[in-house]
Parts: structure tokens; C-alpha cells; sequence
């Protein structure tokens, strides 16, 4: 019974410490999950999110789609505000 509960309680020290680890991780870890693996560089965090997107086709035409549309309401935007209606 007493060997039971030490390795219980080793278990469950173990799970505490991988817990703590996963924790202190968790976002390292997903952002090497969605980005890519983590390359070793000095470039600063968003040089290497922007290198990415541009590594993307999809993203990059994604991006040009919103640009777009966000340039085409600013513009019905700005005819509203001045008076021409289109």
C-alpha cells in the first residue's frame, strides 16, 4: 500500500511539473504549430509574421481582396460625407 502511494504521489508530481511546462510553452508552441517551425534569426517577431503572409499566395490575395473593399467603402465613405451620392 505504502509503495502505491509514493508512486502516486511521484505521478502526480510529474503530471504538476508537465503541466507547468505545457503552460510556460503553450504559446511558443502555437505559434511554431501556425507559422511554421521556429527558425533561428534575429529578425524581430512580426518581420518573420510578415514573411509568412508573403510566402503565402493565398494569404497575399486574401489581404488584396480585403484592401479592395476596405479602399472602395473609405471611398462611398467619403462621397457620403461631401455630399455625392453615387
Amino acid at each position: 500500500m505504502r509503495e502505491l502511494k509514493e508512486k502516486q504521489t511521484n505521478i502526480e508530481s510529474k503530471l504538476d511539473l508537465n503541466m507547468q511546462n505545457l503552460k510556460s510553452n503553450y504559446f511558443g508552441m502555437t505559434m511554431n504549430s501556425v507559422f511554421g517551425s521556429k527558425k533561428k534569426s534575429t529578425a524581430s517577431f512580426w518581420a518573420n509574421i510578415v514573411g509568412q503572409v508573403m510566402e503565402s499566395e493565398k494569404l497575399q490575395n486574401g489581404i488584396s481582396k480585403l484592401a479592395g473593399s476596405l479602399a472602395d467603402k473609405v471611398g462611398e465613405g467619403i462621397h457620403k460625407a461631401f455630399g455625392h451620392e453615387k
